[in-house]
């Protein structure tokens, strides 16, 4: 975890690979959504978000619920590549896209969002 910001580029995307791997711990999955959604270089947004969709297999329902939710919410993201990465991470997950594009004017995107949202809600409903 120590290595997650590390200035050297090779060994972090060896730290993003590697803490895909540890998918059951919620500071890891807390740490590539922050990752995903605010890290200066567009590479390391991507990787976290390729560990969020492929890695994170031996998450609990209620992790996943939780993933879901901060996915969900990254749709909202002033910037178009953390919406198109979270969608299919999303996608990954679910097999869905309820819509979303990630280019739509605001009102057409939380109008989606508020499909993903009612998505969740049911999903939760079943744990």
């Amino acid at each position: 975890m120590k290595d997650v910001h590390t200035l050297n580029q090779d060994l972090r995307l060896q730290v993003q690979w590697a803490l895909g791997r540890v998918s059951s711990d919620q500071d890891v999955v807390d740490t590539l959504l922050a990752n995903m959604r605010s890290d200066s270089n567009p590479l390391f947004r991507d990787k976290a978000a390729c560990a969020l969709a492929y890695d994170q297999i031996h998450l609990t329902d209620q992790q996943k619920f939780r993933l879901f939710g901060s996915l969900i919410e990254a749709l909202r993201d002033e910037k178009s590549e953390v919406r198109q990465i979270a969608l299919l991470a999303l996608q990954i997950h679910t097999g869905q896209t309820k819509g979303f594009d990630p280019g739509a004017s605001r009102a057409d995107r939380e109008q989606k969002v508020k499909l993903w949202q009612s998505w969740l809600e049911q999903y939760k409903l079943g744990l």
